[in-house]
């Protein structure tokens, strides 16, 4: 111990080496993932799964450790879960993990939450609005004004259309706690169109997505339609995540990543 504090104190190289060695002696890497949030990390007959809950095994498993998939409840914001997951930890204890999966990948944000490292990012997300083919030649604009829309609450697409062109679509959105309840209502007939993230919309559907129109939804910037997403570690473990961006860049390659998209029957977009 007092070596390492030595070296810590000449240099702090050591410290860096040690980030990752630390993974290596306890042998498993601890990756937090939303709970509840399909296609990304989901329970599916008791038993956690999705395209995140994969990633974060293969992430392990490159770095020859065991996986320990932590699934985290979603605070007021991002802010908040990279305090409570990855630098403190909450107030209610549970630790903390080595690694935090999708964190928005922004210059602005990374600049203000200095506290952790956001780097790798490997998915692209964007808003749609989905409809049934059935309703494909009516102009969107036109189904927004003239139909019922399925949105999630307090997100983006809610704030957008209750505000959009003066109110025009505001009485005409219905809200959802979740997108799949948004989407069950679509299929049910109750909305016409749902407007959410293509992942999320696309998990919804399954195989059935086909028989459904994606379109674009034109957004003014500050509402940010679209979005990179990647991964957070604690400041000062650079070499962990110098371990991480190689392992990434290995099931990039490989062709492993984008087959977990294809596994959960959703799209990949490379950021």
């Amino acid at each position: 111990m007092k070596q390492i504090i030595a070296m810590i104190l000449l240099g702090g190289f050591s410290l860096q080496v040690f980030s990752f060695s630390e993974v290596q002696e306890k042998g498993y890497l601890r990756v937090a993932v939303y709970k509840n949030y399909a296609p990304f990390s989901f329970r599916e007959k008791g038993r956690l799964t999705g395209i995140e809950v994969d990633l974060g095994k293969l992430l392990a498993a490159k770095l020859g450790v065991d996986p320990l998939i932590w699934a985290i409840g979603a605070d007021e914001n991002m802010e908040d879960d990279l305090r409570n997951t990855v630098w403190k930890g909450h107030y209610l204890g549970g630790g903390t993990a080595d690694i935090m999966l999708h964190v928005p990948v922004n210059k602005q944000f990374a600049k203000e939450n200095d506290r952790v490292i956001i780097s790798n990012a490997y998915f692209k997300e964007e808003t749609v609005a989905v409809r049934h083919n059935s309703k494909a030649s009516i102009p969107l604009t036109k189904l927004f004004a003239d139909s019922p829309i399925g949105v999630e609450l307090d997100t983006l697409p809610d704030f957008y259309l209750v505000g959009a062109m003066g109110g025009r679509f505001r009485e005409n959105v219905r809200h959802y706690t979740t997108v799949e309840l948004a989407m069950q209502a679509l299929q049910e007939g109750e909305v016409k169109t749902v407007v959410a993230p293509r992942s999320q919309i696309e998990s919804a559907l399954g195989r059935s997505a086909d028989e459904y129109l994606f379109s674009a939804v034109s957004m003014p910037a500050s509402y940010q339609s679209s979005w990179v997403v990647g991964m957070a570690v604690k400041q000062g473990r650079e070499s962990l995540v110098a371990e991480i961006t190689k392992a990434l860049d290995e099931i990039k390659q490989s062709g492993e990543l984008k087959a977990l998209y294809q596994k959960y029957n959703t799209s990949y977009i490379e950021p």
